[in-house]
């Protein structure tokens, strides 16, 4: 069945934007200015459906989407017989990525892997599927003007060294 498109739905924003140096949009950090307008939200309803279209594709099934404190993401669990895959979606860009190991409490993802074939379902969600070099991108790489000041202050503070603990954060 092929995927209809939600007319209401703007197009996943691009977490980068082609060419070089790649744009990094306002709110990746999660971070606001003061008195400047809330994030957006994700649409979780949306995420979800795209988890179980997932765990369809792949013969397996999906655990409870969680959000752990202070991070920028939410994260489900897509398990199989003898493997599980945790994906992460932002929560207010429509990213999703696949990190290497499951997020442990506070503990930001340090490494991603490259998206397994079932992926495209969130792509047909809606979603941008960011792949391992995508996020292996050095934050020196990367423009951040786009950011909001509260944003670059915390990008000095919190030294991500890649696009991917940028955007997976538990910062506080």
């Amino acid at each position: 069945m092929a995927a209809r498109k939600n007319p209401e739905h703007r197009k996943a924003p691009a977490a980068l934007t082609g060419g070089r140096p790649w744009r990094v949009d306002r709110g990746a950090t999660g971070f606001r200015d003061a008195g400047a307008k809330p994030l957006p939200s994700t649409d979780l309803t949306r995420f979800r459906a795209a988890c179980f279209a997932a765990a369809r594709t792949a013969g397996g099934h999906v655990g409870a989407a969680t959000r752990p404190a202070m991070a920028t993401f939410h994260a489900a669990t897509i398990t199989g017989h003898g493997w599980s895959r945790t994906i992460l979606c932002h929560a207010h860009l429509t990213v999703v990525a696949f990190p290497s190991t499951p997020p442990q409490g506070w503990e930001s993802p340090q490494t991603f892997d490259e998206p397994p074939d079932w992926a495209g379902q969130f792509t047909l969600a809606g979603f941008r599927v960011l792949g391992q070099a995508e996020l292996a991108t050095p934050v020196e790489e990367l423009d951040l003007t786009n950011l909001a000041r509260a944003e670059r202050t915390q990008v000095r503070h919190w030294r991500p060294a890649t696009l991917g603990e940028l955007l997976f954060n538990c910062w506080d």
